[in-house]
């Protein structure tokens, strides 16, 4: 069978990337791939037909969270062709479906579950963090999407730029957005560059800090925490005010 030959290959395939990118080497790590979400998560198939992608959304499988994951995907390696197909297919599984006020809260209680797995100074789920900016952003793509093709963008900063021009979201909340963003996602990557295994989180000790500082090009410690403060504390509020006219809060 043809069809069950390509799952095969393509399952095994997804199987051997997803070990060698997320090796331990001398160097570091590649990436970390998180394989769960997919439709039915870590029980469903890691490969499957574009067909069979359409079928799960629109029989009415497919939540909301993997309607918003499906916000971020986007084609790695295909001909023209396929890319275009795979495009069209992953756009009509998330964004032909119709937007409800409640959709905006429901986004807003799963962002705010992360809140309780995490501690203080986490760059990616804490309060005001990476996730926020993602949340609020998938959340807006899976509103107006479906009739504006243009903020179906997996890039964030890209969707933000999308979004003010589309005029759902103002031109000063999309400006201090992406610059929040940049600025988080920096020290995402100063963190992974000291090989640190506090990924995510600001360091608690004063030196590792200092070294974060200075790979920052900041004064010190204490300019760290006060930017990571000032830009999280004000992310956060503007997350709250922008669900709560969503969700008629």
């Amino acid at each position: 069978n043809q069809t069950t030959s390509n799952q095969h290959f393509f399952s095994e395939l997804g199987q051997r990337i997803i070990k060698t990118t997320s090796r331990l080497s001398a160097l570091g790590r590649l990436y970390e791939i998180d394989a769960r979400l997919r439709p039915t998560g870590k029980s469903g198939a890691l490969a499957t037909s574009l067909d069979e992608l359409i079928r799960y959304f629109a029989m009415g499988s497919g939540q909301l969270w993997e309607r918003q994951a499906l916000c971020k995907a986007r084609v790695v390696y295909g001909s023209p062709r396929m890319t275009r197909t795979a495009r069209s297919t992953l756009c009509q599984a998330a964004f032909d479906h119709r937007w409800q006020r409640a959709d905006a809260e429901e986004v807003r209680r799963m962002r705010h579950r992360l809140d309780d797995t995490t501690s203080g100074g986490n760059v990616k789920r804490g309060p005001g963090g990476i996730v926020d900016i993602e949340f609020l952003v998938q959340m807006l793509q899976l509103k107006h999407g479906r009739r504006n093709v243009r903020v179906r963008t997996p890039n964030t900063l890209a969707a933000l730029a999308a979004l003010a021009q589309a005029e759902a979201l103002s031109a000063a909340d999309a400006e201090f957005l992406a610059e929040s963003y940049r600025f988080l996602r920096t020290i995402e990557g100063r963190l992974r560059l000291m090989n640190s295994t506090a990924r995510d989180k600001l360091p608690d000790d004063p030196t590792e800090l200092a070294k974060l500082a200075h790979l920052l090009r900041v004064p010190g410690s204490d300019a760290v925490l006060a930017d990571f403060n000032r830009y999280t504390g004000e992310t956060r509020a503007r997350f709250d005010r922008i669900f709560d006219a969503e969700a008629g809060g």
